[in-house]
């Protein structure tokens, strides 16, 4: 017998989904809707108080059988430290963003673009001011003054 929790967003909200694979293959599930993007210390909290409710209630619903196109197949031991370093690059890995902050960084990529496109052209106009005083002063003194 496996489970597993995932938080994900559904387009609307976030949500936490307990699925549990029996031995026989069926599985059960559960799903607790957050609302808004859940900080890991809302997650853990959710853990600590209400994840047992979750668990009964995955438990009290009818087990289904997987679809084909589904199917996990049975589950397979997994080599400690495999799982070890699997679940380090799970945590490293930057989470999901909500809509808001996904918009606020394109922002600032734009910003930055348009900043870096204003500062080109300033350095290339002082440029072009310079060479034109050179280009001045060696007509100035090629005529004596």
């Amino acid at each position: 017998m496996g489970s597993s929790f995932t938080v994900y967003f559904d387009g609307t909200f976030w949500v936490g989904v307990v699925e549990i694979c029996e031995p026989g293959g069926q599985v059960r599930a559960a799903r607790h809707v957050f609302g808004v993007e859940p900080t890991a210390a809302e997650l853990l909290d959710f853990v600590r108080h209400d994840a047992g409710r979750l668990l009964d209630r995955a438990l009290a619903d009818p087990a289904v059988p997987p679809g084909r196109e589904t199917d996990p197949g049975p589950p397979s031991l997994v080599n400690r430290k495999r799982a070890a370093r699997q679940a380090s690059r799970e945590q490293v890995r930057s989470g999901p963003s909500t809509a808001a902050q996904a918009a606020l960084a394109r922002a600032l990529e734009e910003s930055g673009r348009a900043r870096r496109a204003e500062a080109r052209a300033d350095d290339e106009g002082r440029e072009e001011r310079r060479r034109q005083a050179k280009v001045d002063k060696r007509k100035a003194r090629h005529r004596g003054r």
